[in-house]
């Protein structure tokens, strides 16, 4: 896709047919790091100035999504209330498909880009850009996370070097005016850990792409996010009725904050479709829903651990704890593990669930033991074979096949709850065990291994329909 770099400020030109996206062109060699505490000299200085520092880069037009396209809404039409918006920076990579913007499915209406996306990278960089994005969109009720949402609709921006524009093309994005098409457009910033762009350049490029998906256009102003040069500084949402250059395509949505589908304020209008930021002070709901507490299973059993979570605004992830230990993290729903060839033992099992805002709820502690001639309880059946109710407080007489230490009864005549975790058991064996609840599974998985320990779990793949 060409993009275009005049030496002077364009004139409005009409929306070109095709594919309807927005471009952002910037040369690597041309971003410096900038004061943000006051205006920098380059944000009043000409297009041609600019080019005389190396600056002054041009950001190639916005294009509506097609008319065809399938709209949640009229488009046009704005929002009856504002609502919250998901942000989801997806620094890991995703095989994409080709069709309309689906990104709880991966799917992208920009055909250059469907295929693998690779990687941004790890590491304080990337901890910085996250810190400078949510900076960008703090005004407003917005959550901005690097984790994908288990369930519900966002915005996600793909931020990886995976670039078939071409060098100075730092990103792309469709125009969704209103925000009617979908909520779960797919963004796009090509940038790696390892380039040479500081973390608020990226996070710049991050907003402008995100921000085009909900309506907003370019703008006359090199302090504005949505500016189409290249200017240097720091820029922001500014609350400000501002010129849009190029052809004008929401003009409906800029008409509603000023009066004139030829201006833009940005941050009103995304005020208008979020409302302002609000603290999430409400912790989730979870419980474990299978096995039931006291539930008993012969040795050898398989079954999956079930979990019901909920929050008022979205669950990051669930945790699973086995007599005091985690074990693994299931960032997406239905949460849950397999467990296979269950060895025998007694095991307290709970989860913590975390919401997307860091708060956090331990669930009730489920006690289950397994052995063979256990006496029965009530007939607990559920997911997966074999499993009767009832709590025996088993004695198993040796090591507890969960934590490696001995059992409350292990024969060794001290009563004590000791030893350690047999060689290739250990926690470190795949798993980082948290301090929290801001633990991690690896990419690609889903209900991750129980098999940490002796308590062997499938690696099951995940039972979700939409395939993310």
């Amino acid at each position: 896709m060409p993009v275009d770099r005049p030496l002077s400020r364009p004139s409005r030109r009409r929306a070109q047919p095709g594919l309807l996206v927005a471009i952002l062109a910037v040369t690597p060699s041309a971003w410096a790091e900038e004061p943000t505490a006051e205006r920098p000299e380059t944000w009043d200085m000409s297009v041609e100035e600019l080019q005389q520092l190396g600056l002054g880069q041009y950001r190639g037009s916005p294009i509506p999504v097609p008319a065809q396209a399938p709209h949640e809404r009229v488009p046009g039409q704005a929002p009856e209330q504002a609502s919250q918006g998901r942000i989801f920076v997806n620094f890991d990579g995703a095989n994409l498909s080709s069709g309309w913007d689906d990104s709880t499915n991966d799917v992208t209406q920009i055909n250059e880009l469907a295929g693998n996306f690779a990687a941004y990278g790890a590491g304080a960089k990337r901890d910085a850009v996250m810190q400078a994005v949510a900076a960008d969109w703090a005004p407003f009720d917005v959550i901005v996370t690097d984790t994908r949402p288990g369930s519900g609709n966002y915005t996600m921006n793909m931020t990886g070097p995976t670039n078939p524009f071409g060098g100075g093309v730092l990103g792309i994005a469709p125009l969704d005016c209103d925000d009617s098409q979908t909520h779960n457009n797919i963004t796009y910033a090509f940038h790696s850990v390892n380039d040479s762009f500081s973390a608020a350049v990226t996070a710049t490029t991050i907003g402008q792409e995100v921000a085009h998906s909900y309506g907003l256009e370019h703008v006359d102003a090199p302090s504005d996010i949505m500016n189409p040069y290249n200017a240097g500084g720091d820029a922001s949402f500014t609350d400000q009725c501002i010129t849009i250059v190029q052809g004008v395509a929401c003009g409906s949505q800029h008409a509603a904050e000023c009066g004139s589908s030829g201006l833009q304020n940005s941050y009103q209008e995304l005020l208008t479709l979020f409302g302002p930021s609000s603290p999430d002070v409400s912790s989730p709901v979870v419980q474990i829903t299978y096995p039931s507490n006291g539930a008993t299973f012969p040795t050898g059993s398989d079954f999956t651990i079930t979990v019901d979570a909920s929050d008022d605004q979205a669950i990051d992830q669930v945790t699973l704890y086995s007599n005091g230990n985690a074990q693994s993290s299931d960032g997406s729903e239905p949460y849950g593990w397999d467990v296979s060839n269950i060895p025998a033992g007694t095991y307290e099992l709970y989860v913590i669930a975390a919401d997307v805002a860091g708060n956090e709820t331990q669930s009730a502690i489920v006690t289950i033991s397994v052995g063979d001639d256990l006496p029965p309880s009530g007939g607990d059946t559920g997911p997966g074979t074999g499993g009767t109710g009832g709590d025996t407080g088993l004695d198993d007489g040796g090591v507890d096949p969960v934590t490696g230490s001995a059992s409350a009864d292990d024969g060794g005549g001290d009563g004590t709850d000791e030893g350690s975790l047999p060689p290739g058991y250990g926690l470190d064996d795949g798993f980082d065990p948290p301090s929290s609840c801001a633990c991690r599974t690896a990419p690609g998985d889903s209900r991750s291994a129980f098999g940490l320990i002796l308590l062997v779990v499938m690696g099951a793949q995940r039972r979700r329909s939409s395939g993310r």
